[in-house]
């Protein structure tokens, strides 16, 4: 019976993992709504529950698993790249964008001030969306879809999978999600996904550069150089429209300049890499049966 249970969650286990991290950070996000929110967004944590539960349940190495977040030694240009390159491209191009479609000066003078406060909301995006999320998507699930199709469908399909799970936020009118709406949303979920399997990928499946990714990604949102308060509940809907049509552009690139496989890599990280066991491997208790057969 355990093998048997063992080989199912082998089988599916990717499709359990979007569907265990769909309904536990649905349920806290329930919660949450009915009494009160929390000071940190508990519902974040969806992903790595449900991953450190199926890696253990289909007989993982969790310590494996984990250590993919301590995968540091990688080449300096990305370091550079995530915490400086990235940030400033993607912050000018989207600002670009939005004064070329709204006509709308910027203030560059409200800057300075806002970057002490954007160190302070990366530290915080790091150990929340960035560690709750990427061991998750990236960690677990980037590398089992990658033994069956290419990097690029795995992205797509994570991306979709990414943004549903972000839809109890749609109904906070206070979120950046109510503020952007679905459509916005999803090309912004597939285009992100491009970009962070890119980036695992060629680090070698480094978790933690995925992670420091996903908390700059999300940090950008206080750094535009326009005037107001730092609100996401109050940020210009066409700055979220000229964001995913850079982040449009960036994937295409990735994908024209790296093809499918999205890696600067010859290799990439598979299901055996993040400390799981893949489907069609048979668990030790039936190899012990099938031996004394």
């Amino acid at each position: 019976m355990k093998a048997d249970f063992q080989a199912f969650t082998r089988s599916h286990q990717v499709a359990l993992f979007f569907v265990l991290t769909i309904a536990v950070s649905w349920t806290i996000y329930g919660v949450e709504f009915v009494v009160g929110p929390p000071p940190i967004a508990l519902g974040v944590f969806g992903p790595v529950l449900a991953a450190a539960f199926l890696t253990w349940v289909t007989g993982g190495n969790l310590r494996q698993w984990v250590g993919q977040l301590f995968i540091w030694r990688v080449n300096g240009r990305w370091y550079l790249f995530v915490l400086v390159g990235f940030p400033i491209i993607f912050i000018g191009g989207s600002t670009a964008i939005y004064v070329a479609l709204t006509g709308d000066t910027i203030a560059p003078g409200v800057l300075p001030e806002r970057v002490w406060i954007a160190l302070f909301f990366l530290a915080f995006q790091i150990l929340t969306a960035g560690l709750g999320e990427e061991l998750g998507w990236r960690g677990f699930a980037l590398p089992r879809l990658q033994d069956q199709y290419n990097a690029l469908t795995a992205s797509l399909v994570i991306g979709f999978f990414w943004a549903l799970w972000h839809l109890p936020l749609f109904f906070q009118p206070d979120s950046y999600q109510a503020q952007m709406g679905p459509v916005i949303y999803l090309i912004e979920g597939f285009t992100l996904s491009v970009l962070f399997t890119w980036v695992y990928n060629s680090t070698g499946g480094s978790v933690l550069i995925a992670a420091l990714l996903h908390g700059v990604f999300n940090t950008t949102l206080v750094l535009y150089p326009h005037e107001g308060e730092l609100d996401i509940a109050e940020f210009p809907y066409l700055m979220g429209v000229s964001r995913s049509v850079l982040m449009l552009v960036i994937a295409v690139l990735i994908v024209a300049v790296y093809g499918r496989k999205l890696t600067t890599r010859e290799s990439i990280p598979d299901t055996e890499h993040a400390g799981g066991v893949p489907a069609n491997q048979s668990s030790r208790s039936e190899v012990e049966t099938d031996g004394r057969q």
